[in-house]
């Protein structure tokens, strides 16, 4: 008798917890549809949560420089906005390198990309911070060349496969205002006697100077054996409505949006982006933002 109450008790509660398990889904499903259809149009989100198919075909391409100098501020935004939030390439093995804050980078571990030891890294821009470099030496077991203009610190071997340098990176071997060294990438890989050795990753963070550098890598073919590059790109002005822009070299944004025009047509792909919520524009006449400062991480597939 007594496991027959039971039993019926206990079934009893467990058609409740169907039932109400189904009401939730029922109400969650229009809220799900509504927030996957949002996604979808709004052109402030940009996920990789939202890629469907990593082959949009030429509707995301960036325009040719004649064509961006023909662009107001508002259409520039928009399509840097769509290209940085677009995976153009599968990496089924996504790694973080170094800190979960800024600093850190994602990298592409699958086979034909993965750094093996003896592999050379660049890392452009510390800040002090080594925490990337220290972590692709324990995870990849590469050597890593670090450089940093800015850091009070004389050029050293920083650990056993950490050499630092204090010169930043550019589009020529100049020294700018702040009595900086910056020098082409072309420049450092000849001084460090890397010139026919491959790069397994560049990473760069230096403060909008890449826009300045890009060209000058790609024309002088320095880039040619670089398997994979994390880039944070600065877009457009340094602060909401300061009429400053980044780097040593400003530029407007038809020449940075140029700029990496030139790294898709040299081969490289997107496969991961995140955002610097820390740092936003302001879409012209509408009332929203986008993050102006954006990570990504690029691949060049292998033949």
């Amino acid at each position: 008798m007594i496991n027959q109450r039971f039993s019926k008790f206990i079934g009893k509660r467990y058609n409740k917890t169907i039932l109400l398990s189904g009401i939730m889904i029922l109400c969650l499903v229009p809220v799900y549809i509504f927030n996957f259809n949002f996604a979808l149009k709004s052109p402030h989100v940009g996920t990789r949560d939202r890629l469907t198919s990593l082959d949009e075909g030429d509707a995301y391409n960036i325009p040719s420089l004649t064509e961006l100098e023909r662009m107001s501020t508002t259409e520039l935004m928009e399509i840097y906005w769509k290209y940085v939030n677009r995976l153009q390439i599968l990496c089924k093995d996504v790694i973080r390198v170094g800190s979960l804050d800024d600093g850190g980078k994602e990298i592409c571990v699958d086979k034909p990309y993965r750094p093996k030891a003896p592999c050379i890294v660049y890392s452009f821009g510390i800040n002090f911070k080594f925490d990337f470099d220290e972590a692709v030496v324990d995870m990849l077991g590469c050597d890593v060349f670090a450089f940093d203009p800015s850091m009070n610190k004389s050029t050293s071997k920083f650990s056993e496969h950490i050499w630092f340098y204090k010169w930043g990176l550019a589009g020529e071997d100049t020294v700018n205002n702040q009595g900086w060294q910056l020098k082409t990438l072309s420049t450092i890989r000849k001084e460090l006697g890397h010139t026919n050795k491959t790069i397994d990753l560049l990473k760069i963070d230096v403060e909008g100077d890449e826009w300045h550098a890009i060209p000058q890598m790609i024309s002088s073919g320095a880039l040619d054996d670089v398997k994979q590059i994390s880039m944070e790109t600065h877009f457009l002005s340094k602060r909401p409505f300061s009429p400053k822009n980044w780097g040593s070299f400003p530029l407007p944004g038809h020449l940075q949006l140029s700029a990496l025009k030139q790294l898709n047509d040299a081969g490289y792909r997107i496969f991961m982006r995140e955002r610097n919520l820390g740092s936003h524009q302001q879409w012209p006449s509408l009332k929203g933002y986008i993050t102006n400062v954006n990570e990504i991480s690029l691949v060049r597939p292998m033949k």
